[in-house]
């Protein structure tokens, strides 16, 4: 039923790439727990929990839709779930990489939770938009142009730029050859699970043909190998 109700390419989009992330992600925030629990850690496991959780919630969202499509509440929250959690996440990557350059009695808990309450409270305003977010009769979630640009100033100044001067900055402070790749690798990683983000908005607001065609091959390949640089930047040593 739900090959019949959902085109391929979103199946091969949502529950090949999307659940082997959200698993790679489950995985190292467990790792990340069971061997350290100071902030600057629990901040990181933070992420790659919420971003498990994001994705997660998008498969649960096609599930739902493709068998229950009348229960509209429903689809709405898990939907609002999926987009809040996947937009808020990298707060908690910036934080984390700001916690480390500077410290934790410099960049205190109270400064921490402050910038993180901003940006999820502006990150709450955009998704309620007027007509932001609309839907097909089939789920398919359409985002209005006004809506995308919001979202990418949002995202670009609130997380791309500050976490590109603060990776830069903290890549600099490494001595050791072998930690600074491993950094390197992390942020690679890191942007371009920030690379997906763009690409999955724009995706979901040009209704055009190619480029839909084109992203589903992209994001797949992507995905994975951002997961993968994630893992061996900093999770395959934990």
């Amino acid at each position: 039923m739900i090959l019949q109700s959902t085109d391929p390419s979103r199946i091969l989009t949502i529950f090949i790439p999307q659940l082997i992330v959200a698993s790679i992600f489950l995985f190292i925030a467990v790792k990340l727990l069971i061997r350290n629990r100071s902030r600057p850690i629990l901040t990181l496991s933070a992420f790659y929990l919420i971003t498990a959780s994001g994705l997660i919630f998008n498969a649960i969202f096609i599930i739902i839709a493709a068998f229950i499509p009348d229960n509209v509440l429903l689809i709405q929250i898990l939907y609002f779930f999926t987009f809040y959690s996947m937009l808020f996440s990298p707060i908690l990557i910036l934080t984390f990489i700001i916690s480390i350059l500077k410290l934790e009695y410099v960049f205190t808990l109270k400064k921490q939770l402050i910038i993180t309450l901003i940006y999820g409270i502006v990150n709450c305003l955009i998704v309620f938009i007027p007509n932001g977010i609309s839907f097909t009769e089939q789920w398919r979630p359409i985002y209005s142009w006004l809506f995308f640009m919001c979202i990418y100033i949002f995202f670009t100044v609130g997380i791309v730029i500050p976490t590109l001067i603060y990776s830069k900055r903290l890549i600099k402070t490494f001595q050791d050859k072998i930690l600074k790749k491993k950094l390197v690798t992390f942020i690679i990683g890191v942007f371009g699970m920030f690379l997906i983000l763009y690409g999955a908005v724009l995706y979901i607001t040009w209704q055009d043909t190619f480029f839909r065609s084109l992203w589903v091959v992209i994001t797949f390949f992507l995905m994975i190998t951002s997961a993968i640089f994630i893992y061996y930047g900093i999770g395959r040593e934990l």
